[in-house]
């Protein structure tokens, strides 16, 4: 339940991540959101990202919360980035909902007066399983486009010998053709 100004804005049923996104941002998004789940000694990382072709001109969909406290982070945005590279234009942005578990005192909040803004002991770790968890999920959804080394490799190409007459393409054009009759 939400109130603002003891007025109800929100009052939702009891669900998991995923419904409670859904519940939030509308039901087009049940579709649109690819899981990541990442589980190391640094970070666990878990929550939700969007499929590339559902990338938005704007960044208003976009949500870290480290230990349940929402931030926001430059460094870790541009892994997202970086995740995205190739799949989306440099000109819109992929929505995520991720969630980062650290252990508090490897996490530094008053670097702003609003604490909104934090700093990683690890950070350099941190940004690598960010990379590598939203690159596995995309990749895990076949949301990367793949190489089949196992598709036929045989092509029909007409083998030209020595003794082989060749014969130049030639157009044939009808001088009486007006496409305006």
């Amino acid at each position: 339940s939400m109130f603002n100004n003891e007025k109800e804005t929100f009052i939702l049923p009891k669900g998991n991540l995923k419904q409670r996104i859904v519940a939030l941002m509308g039901k087009k998004y049940n579709e649109r959101l690819l899981e990541v789940s990442v589980n190391t000694d640094i970070v666990k990382i878990h929550g939700y990202v969007s499929k590339p072709e559902f990338s938005r001109k704007t960044r208003g969909e976009q949500y870290f919360f480290v230990n349940d406290r929402f931030i926001k982070n430059a460094y870790l945005n541009h892994a997202i980035s970086t995740a995205y590279d190739k799949l989306i234009p440099k000109d819109v942005y992929p929505s995520y909902f991720l969630f980062l578990d650290v252990n508090p005192n490897e996490v530094d909040v008053n670097i702003h007066p609003t604490k909104t803004e934090v700093k990683f002991e690890s950070d350099r770790n941190i940004y690598a399983i960010l990379l590598a968890g939203v690159k596995e999920s995309l990749g895990k959804f076949n949301a990367v486009p793949s190489l089949d080394f196992n598709a036929p490799t045989d092509f029909d190409i007409d083998v030209v010998t020595s003794s082989s007459i060749i014969t130049p393409p030639s157009i044939k054009i009808n001088p009486d053709y007006n496409p305006f009759d």
